[in-house]
């Protein structure tokens, strides 16, 4: 069962990593010169900056984990 709930948090920083990061690009892209011609500021959002987001909650949702299971 420790097994399954690390793997669950890693998971679900994955994904609220990659969707705050995209998320803050689509936001933020236009102030900083990025175009929205044939969607490429949502497809650098989804596919280049995304993935990077994902990769830090990833390691940060595992990492909350271990902290919140070393407290027991």
């Amino acid at each position: 069962m420790t097994y399954v709930l690390a793997i669950l948090s890693a998971l679900a920083g994955l994904v609220l990593g990659w969707l705050a990061a995209a998320f803050g690009t689509l936001v933020l892209g236009g102030a900083f010169g990025l175009s929205d011609f044939e969607g490429e500021r949502a497809m650098v959002a989804f596919f280049a900056i995304g993935p990077v987001g994902g990769a830090i909650g990833l390691v940060l949702g595992l990492w909350m984990w271990r902290k919140l299971r070393a407290g027991r």
